[in-house]
């Protein structure tokens, strides 16, 4: 992803809210790749200068990390 994109895309406030919307409707044992697919999108966004790195940052991410923890599980 360029950074053009990236920087885009991040900025987004309410993106965070809608990935986790998003991983808790699919059912991870059956579609790994499209959960592998949904973590290297979110984990571009958050390279870089982007805001979603910094939004990210300045919020209480229990919520978020316990979701990517019941997906590495």
């Amino acid at each position: 992803m360029n950074e053009e994109v990236r920087q885009n895309l991040s900025e987004k406030k309410k993106i965070k809210d809608l990935f986790l919307v998003v991983i808790r409707s699919i059912e991870i044992s059956k579609n790994k790749l499209l959960i592998a697919s949904l973590l290297s999108f979110i984990s571009n966004l958050c390279y870089g200068r982007g805001k979603l790195k910094q939004l990210l940052a300045n919020e209480d991410m229990q919520e978020f990390f316990k979701t990517i923890l019941q997906i590495m599980e």
